[in-house]
């Protein structure tokens, strides 16, 4: 059991350090017997060249700038168009709930007027009263009205 994990991790060691050594910059120069000699450091006082570092094109700042730009206004324009979606899917939600809610409160407050002939009111003084037929039957409308706007 300890064999194969024990193997993984030498392979893994391994497999390491040559990669590290695969990205070290490489120094080739002809010494004075006319010798190439390659190091990892760069010799002093003679001539050499760099072996294996790729040269990249230079780029324009002003057009990698702007390509930049570019990208952020779109992340944010986009950004953007996710929140409003959002936000008018969690309002839409909101809203429907709210009318749910309302709607449940206008049935009750209908069937109690219908109902209750003699239900007491309580006025702005705080005084208990018994309302009239013509304003219960008002009631009842403005409740039934209540249903048809919220029950739809």
């Amino acid at each position: 059991m300890f064999i194969p994990y024990l193997r993984f991790v030498c392979l893994t060691f391994v497999l390491s350090v040559f990669s590290c050594v695969s990205f070290a910059e490489v120094y080739k120069w002809t010494d004075k017997n006319k010798q190439i000699n390659y190091s990892q450091q760069p010799p002093a006082n003679v001539p050499y060249s760099i072996i294996g570092v790729s040269q990249h094109p230079a780029s324009d700042p002003n057009v990698s700038q702007k390509s930049v730009d570019d990208l952020i206004k779109q992340h944010q324009a986009e950004e953007k168009i996710r929140l409003d979606k959002a936000m008018k899917e969690e309002s839409d939600a909101d809203r429907k709930k709210r009318f749910e809610e309302n709607c449940v409160i206008a049935k009750d407050n209908l069937l109690k007027y219908q109902n209750n002939p003699g239900r007491r009111m309580i006025d702005a003084q705080g005084n208990v009263t018994r309302p009239t037929e013509e304003e219960r039957q008002q009631k009842i409308k403005d409740s039934q009205d209540n249903v048809n706007l919220y029950c739809k």
